[in-house]
């Protein structure tokens, strides 16, 4: 099954569309191996799975470190 690819582009023009899942999600794609990826894109608004860029999803996972952070940092406070 061919995926969407999301572009930088495509991400900025809304970015709340779109989100990073962990790769166990029920329906994620597998890897070329047969394996989960760790994260996967989707798009929310279509309700699909998709792959960002090498940028896209750079940004993707930097957000997503930086709200773990401060959610820890709330707990521990």
């Amino acid at each position: 099954m061919q995926t969407k690819k999301v572009d930088s582009g495509i991400f900025d023009a809304d970015p709340t569309r779109f989100t990073l899942v962990e790769g166990s999600t029920p329906g994620a794609p597998l890897c070329p191996y047969g394996n989960h990826f760790s994260l996967v894109g989707y798009d929310n608004q279509e309700k699909k799975f998709v792959r960002y860029t090498k940028s896209v999803y750079k940004r993707l996972v930097e957000k997503r470190s930086q709200t773990k952070n401060h959610e820890l940092h709330k707990t521990l406070v």
